[in-house]
């Protein structure tokens, strides 16, 4: 009997201890569920970071930090329509230009991934956020983002590209590509010709990536 009761013992320890990371996730409070979400967003682990901002929602749903969270974690897993959802109520508890800049650059990335060219664009028109302003902010020190102003220019000026924007012989500046991959190049260029100007702008972009 007493060899019977031990087995008993040392599973119900092993079970313990074997789910003590979800045990522990329950009772975190929102600031480390928040924490912990980006630390496994930065290590790439998006479902583990999706899961951990839910969480904290469910514990204070009118902060905008688990909403921009699991907003990035779905852009990161290819769910740009799910992610607008997200992005669109963080703006409802936004506080800081921090918030406000981070849900811009998501929400603007997940409209870009979908397509929604000419909101990418009303999107920057609307909240007029200045570039100065994103150096205040960027790189977002509790999320560890290797992000900066530049993505958001690139964002936009991709956009104008696609909507057919090349330069202000087809849309006044600043809506047209070309005005925006000059505000992020050291040697501006002129317009000839969209193939031109494509290159341009992802020849920067594959400049940045080898940056990181």
């Amino acid at each position: 009997m007493k060899r019977f009761n031990f087995v008993i013992i040392v599973t119900l320890l092993v079970l313990a201890g074997c789910g003590g990371g979800i045990l522990s996730e329950k009772v975190a409070d929102y600031d480390s569920l928040i924490e912990s979400g980006w630390e496994r967003y930065n290590q790439m682990e998006y479902d583990a970071a999706y899961q951990l901002f839910i969480s904290a929602r469910k514990q204070d749903a009118a902060q905008p930090d688990a909403y921009i969270g699991s907003g990035w974690a779905l852009l990161r897993r290819q769910h740009p329509d799910s992610a607008i959802v997200l992005f669109k109520a963080a703006f409802n508890y936004a506080e800081s230009l921090a918030d406000t800049v981070d849900t811009i650059t998501g929400l603007s990335g997940s409209y870009l991934a979908r397509g929604d060219n000419a909101k990418v664009i009303d999107l920057f028109k609307k909240y007029e956020i200045e570039s100065s302003s994103y150096d205040t902010v960027f790189p977002l020190t509790e999320h560890d983002f290797l992000l900066d102003e530049t993505d958001l220019i690139l964002v936009q000026s991709m956009a104008c590209y696609r909507l057919g924007y090349y330069s202000a012989t087809e849309k006044a500046d600043p809506d047209n590509a070309l005005y925006h991959i000059n505000r992020v190049l050291f040697d501006p260029i002129n317009y000839t010709d969209p193939e031109t100007l494509m290159t341009a702008i992802t020849d920067f972009e594959d400049e940045r990536k080898g940056e990181f």
